[in-house]
């Protein structure tokens, strides 16, 4: 009886100890600081990487961002001279550096000596810096949209004007027509077990939806808390060009267009209204009397980047009883249905098409990459390469109201050119190449990194990615953040973050190593990293169009501030200590991706 008896102890105690060793874990809290690198000793370089590193100053930077955000260049806007003189400058630095061009092979020019000479002997053509990009400029525009019901030889049309009834911005002449399905909100939510596309055919279609999501002004709405509330409703401020899950939903599906509805008919939301509102002079802005070019690439890339949404037409409340009143249907209707069951109600209009035309007055400009590169030391590993990229862009000038964008981005611009100086003092060289490119067009869409992502010079390994690394943080600013990052993080912690040396990494998620670089590196940098692994590139900047082609990626950006596209944004506002750290991360981190 007493092996048994010892038998039952031994495991009783076993269980209690796995009962207590359950309950420690399951009290243990997530390290909310574990995606922090927080340094302040830091460590000396490696000897084959020390002349590069020490090369870089924050004064150095300051001096090429004087030139490159002076009034003198009038805002660097895409396919300008101010552009161009940006341009010239970056190449002649590359060149004085010794950086090899790697943009488009020169012209050869006839001379009327050459034409007597005997042809010479064939070689490689000499390549320049310019990577030249055709862009179509749209100068106006005119439309008309129009619904038709028919139902055997019965027929009712309509006819509908831009700013009375609806709102769209075409890049090009287009005329589109198409069936009319209406799917409530445009909302996949498997939690709330509501889908508006099921059994829905919208391939090909154009989708009327509602803006917002049901329950806007009910906080107990499931829409108004957590996951939900940020993906619909996100407190951080975005940047450009980023589409709402919802576009990019109807687009997945493969929509034609949207058909925008405003959610709530209040005062200033509906279309005449708000062309209205839009003429009224605001004393509390700047009034710039030249509106922004619009330009977009003239060669077609394929699909569309994952921020680029499908064409959104916003239509007013009566235009859209109009189409829906076709088959007995109007918006307020079916909006109480969705709101009162949280259940879809959408609906194909039999019989209905939509039909929008649109004229464009375009003209044909040029525009250019800066592209220079080191070889690599490795005679097959050389064949592919790092890109460190910045977008030397700008919104250019309106009237008499320059936006130098010193911040944005001609503080990436300079960081790569530092980089670039860097890499060609440093005696040893890593076993890939480096291409070192300054992007046009990304204020536009992101148009020159798309450009090249489609054209490379080489094979790309890892894109690194310089945005607005200029610009300080204060402490208010980091609590703020701090209570958005999903996680609570004591007071003790935060005061940890130093605010001046605070900056943000995100990187590709399939990529790890990219996180693990930058912070081994950061240990010889000081930076207070907050690093965040994603799926996919938000953020609306040039490393997008790589990660949309599967190239791992990484993007720096330090504060956004009230000057963020702002005359206000000049180079006495930027941080030379900031801006040495970031650049000397980047340079390090890319040394040993390139080595690896």
């Amino acid at each position: 009886m007493r092996k048994p008896l010892l038998l039952i102890s031994i495991l009783c105690l076993f269980a209690l100890s796995s009962l207590v060793g359950q309950q420690e874990k399951a009290e243990e809290k997530p390290d909310p600081m574990k995606n922090f690198s927080l340094v302040s000793e830091t460590q000396p370089v490696q000897e084959k990487v020390k002349v590069g590193f020490e090369s870089i100053t924050g004064q150095d930077a300051v001096t090429y961002l004087k030139f490159i955000s002076s009034d003198l260049l009038e805002g660097r806007d895409t396919a300008s001279d101010g552009y161009d003189i940006a341009a010239l400058y970056a190449a002649s630095m590359f060149e004085l550096w010794g950086i090899k061009p790697a943009g488009d092979p020169e012209r050869s020019r006839t001379s009327m000596r050459g034409m007597f000479q005997p042809p010479q002997k064939s070689s490689a053509p000499k390549r320049s810096y310019f990577q030249n990009i055709p862009f179509i400029e749209t100068l106006g525009s005119e439309g008309m949209a129009s619904v038709e019901w028919q139902k055997g030889q019965q027929k009712k049309t309509k006819a509908f004007h831009p700013n009375m009834d609806y709102t769209y911005s075409a890049s090009e002449t287009q005329s589109l027509t198409a069936p009319v399905v209406f799917v409530g909100y445009g909302i996949q939510e498997s939690s709330l077990k509501l889908d508006e596309y099921k059994n829905m055919d919208i391939k090909g279609k154009f989708v009327m939806m509602l803006s917002e999501t049901p329950g806007k002004d009910d906080p107990e709405s499931p829409f108004n808390k957590g996951k939900l509330k940020e993906k619909y409703y996100p407190q951080r401020r975005r940047m450009r060009r980023m589409s709402s899950p919802k576009n990019d939903l109807a687009r997945d599906k493969g929509a034609v267009a949207i058909l925008m509805v405003e959610n709530s008919p209040k005062v200033n939301s509906d279309v005449p209204r708000r062309a209205l509102d839009s003429q009224r002079i605001n004393d509390e802005r700047t009034i710039y009397p030249v509106p922004r070019r619009r330009i977009s690439l003239a060669e077609n890339l394929g699909p569309s980047m994952p921020r680029e949404s499908i064409p959104t037409i916003r239509i007013s409340r009566t235009m859209a009883d109009d189409i829906l009143g076709m088959v007995g249907q109007n918006v307020e209707t079916l909006k109480g249905k969705i709101e009162k069951t949280l259940k879809s109600h959408s609906t194909t209009l039999q019989g209905v098409s939509f039909s929008v035309k649109t004229k464009v007055e375009t003209k044909l400009v040029n525009s250019m990459n800066v592209l220079g590169y080191i070889e690599g030391s490795d005679p097959e590993l050389k064949k592919e390469a790092i890109v460190i990229g910045a977008h030397l862009d700008h919104l250019g000038q309106r009237g008499d109201y320059i936006f130098n964008g010193a911040d944005d981005d001609g503080s990436g611009s300079v960081g790569v050119m530092e980089i670039a100086e860097a890499f060609t003092k440093n005696p040893v060289k890593p076993k890939r190449s480096i291409v070192f490119a300054l992007w046009t067009g990304e204020e536009k869409g992101l148009l020159g990194s798309r450009y090249y992502v489609a054209n490379s010079f080489m094979k790309t390994a890892v894109n690194l990615n310089l945005d607005m690394i200029s610009r300080v943080y204060d402490k208010e600013r980091i609590a703020i953040m701090a209570r958005r990052w999903g996680a609570e993080i004591e007071k003790e912690a935060i005061e940890k973050i130093d605010a001046k040396k605070y900056v943000s990494l995100s990187y590709d998620a399939n990529t790890p190593e990219i996180g693990i670089i930058m912070r081994e590196n950061n240990n010889h940098v000081g930076l207070h990293i907050r690093l965040q692994e994603q799926q996919d590139a938000s953020g609306g900047s040039d490393h997008a169009p790589f990660a949309r082609a599967k190239i791992p990626w990484a993007f720096l950006i330090a504060a956004m501030t009230e000057d963020y596209h702002q005359p206000s944004d000049t180079v006495d506002k930027v941080s030379p200590d900031l801006m040495e750290k970031i650049i000397r991360l980047t340079y390090l981190a890319a040394f040993d991706l390139a080595d690896k």
